[in-house]
């Protein structure tokens, strides 16, 4: 199904099983993207407390060892969502961008 968002322009979810529709722009999460190349790729909403996502945080003292690993997964899959955009990348965030971003 594509939804319109304005000016003719329409976008699409994007599934498991690829674009739900032909929509002009895709909408999913990072993991979504997976194996996919975009000419042009925006990620909206990489700040701090959302990636990683806060769940993560109740291992930091409990279970150091998953604590790091929970941040490797965020951080790889934040780069793998990164290296789908061809041309351009653009990453968005609202107050501090989340720590693996470069300052």
């Amino acid at each position: 199904m594509d939804y319109l968002i304005g000016n003719g322009i329409t976008c699409s979810e994007l599934t498991k099983d690829g674009p739900k529709g032909d929509g002009d722009i895709h909408v999913g999460t990072m993991h979504r993207f997976k194996g996919l190349e975009y000419q042009k790729l925006a990620i909206v909403g990489a700040c701090e407390g959302v990636i990683p996502r806060p769940a993560i945080e109740r291992y930091r003292d409990t279970d150091p060892l998953r604590y790091a690993r929970e941040q490797r997964k965020a951080r790889s899959l934040l780069f793998v969502a990164a290296t789908r955009a061809r041309d351009t990348l653009s990453i968005t965030w609202s107050d501090a961008p989340c720590r693996f971003l470069p300052k």
